[in-house]
């Protein structure tokens, strides 16, 4: 009787324990990015706006040392301006996918914004017209559509 006591000590033991590291494993990597720890809209910080037009050259998704949300992947437009090449940051890849779709040649608009943890020639969206179409991915506090404070919906331009 003691030793199946023993064993059964044991195993809750060896269980306990992997069920511990796998939940550290998963909550180390949906942790925040090497951004800053609180965005935009939780820091209250009010950076200027700008309006910027150009055509995409690319798109692209995958890590961001730049993020501040669990994502593990954002996406990015590489847009042509007048002046320059820019790489704006839209947000996490599983939450634009369902807002906004752009492709190499758009002609888009857009306001956007800087902290001062980015490198130059890179903006973070506010709002975003791709062909005429428009969809707001912050709201005047910065703070992003997905965070969930506001129905999808709501954030199209001109709805």
């Amino acid at each position: 009787m003691n030793r199946n006591r023993s064993i059964y000590r044991t195993i809750k033991s060896v269980l306990f324990t992997t069920a511990a590291l796998c939940f550290v494993a998963t909550a180390g990597y949906a942790q925040t990015g090497t951004g800053e720890t609180k965005g935009v809209s939780q820091q209250q910080l009010n950076p200027e706006l700008v309006n910027i037009e150009g055509t995409v050259e690319k798109v692209e998704s995958g890590p961001c040392k730049y993020t501040t949300g669990k994502s593990v992947s954002g996406t990015h437009l590489f847009v042509r301006t007048q002046d320059k090449l820019i790489n704006v940051h839209l947000g996490p890849t599983s939450e634009i996918s369902k807002l906004l779709s752009a492709k190499e040649g758009d002609l888009l608009a857009m306001i956007v914004f800087r902290t001062d943890r980015l490198p130059e020639d890179q903006y973070i969206a506010k709002e975003v017209t791709i062909n005429g179409e428009g969809i707001v991915l912050r709201d005047d506090t910065l703070k992003p559509v997905w965070s969930g404070r506001y129905s999808k919906a709501k954030w199209r331009i001109g709805s």
